[in-house]
């Protein structure tokens, strides 16, 4: 799997008024530190996890993936 455009997260995060790892978490159901790791790009979202960042932050969780590979 390619890298996640992590940037585009964030800029999409923020627009939803979520500004951190913890917000992001209360805003997906995942745990603190899995929200971590994804927000600071220690790991990429997967599976569900990459369906309920997406879905919270009102972006396709493909598009996490195509944005970074076509940058690449």
């Amino acid at each position: 799997m390619p890298p996640y455009d992590r940037a585009l997260l964030h800029t999409a995060a923020r627009i939803r008024g979520i500004k951190t790892p913890s917000q992001l978490a209360r805003h997906t159901g995942l745990s603190g530190p899995t929200a971590w790791r994804i927000w600071n790009g220690i790991g990429a979202p997967r599976g569900d996890h990459a369906d309920r960042v997406a879905d919270a932050v009102g972006i396709s969780a493909s598009s996490l993936y195509h944005r970074a590979g076509a940058a690449a």
